[in-house]
């Protein structure tokens, strides 16, 4: 006699969840593993990130060459050069300046000094040298000289 199987309807049920799971378990990788491909592919059909050229132009960044490397040493060396003049002309204009300071201050001492109405020869000729002293200073002063 032969038996006869009544399967409860929940039994098949599982009967197709593991044909499920057993169609997910090959089919799942080789989706993912074909998706995996066609990303590679992809990404190696892009152009490169960096562009062929250079961003910065090698001229930009080339080094002077001896003609420009010794117009910039001559225009150092004349900036060099007007600035000791400067300081030369600054420290002769500040000694004139003392000096006249000081001849016009016995000057005015020795005119204060003497009640004559009429000056003598020798007031005027310290006048003289005192006024030719300040017109060398007020030219010295309106010289400029710049680095050509």
């Amino acid at each position: 006699m032969r038996f006869m199987s009544f399967r409860h309807p929940a039994s098949r049920r599982s009967a197709t969840t593991c044909e499920r799971t057993w169609r997910t378990q090959l089919l799942l990788p080789g989706v993912v593993l074909s998706g995996m491909l066609a990303l590679v592919a992809f990404a190696q059909n892009q152009t490169p990130p960096h562009p062929e050229k250079p961003i910065i132009l090698p001229e930009a960044n080339r080094p002077p060459d001896a003609n420009e490397q010794m117009k910039m040493r001559e225009s150092q060396n004349r900036k060099t050069n007007f600035d000791a003049a400067n300081a030369v002309r600054l420290k002769q204009m500040v000694q004139a300046s003392e000096m006249l300071e000081t001849m016009a201050i016995a000057l005015k001492a020795e005119v204060d000094k003497s009640n004559a109405s009429a000056p003598s020869p020798e007031v005027l000729h310290k006048a003289e040298t005192i006024e030719r002293l300040a017109r060398i200073v007020k030219e010295r002063m309106k010289m400029t000289v710049g680095p050509s």
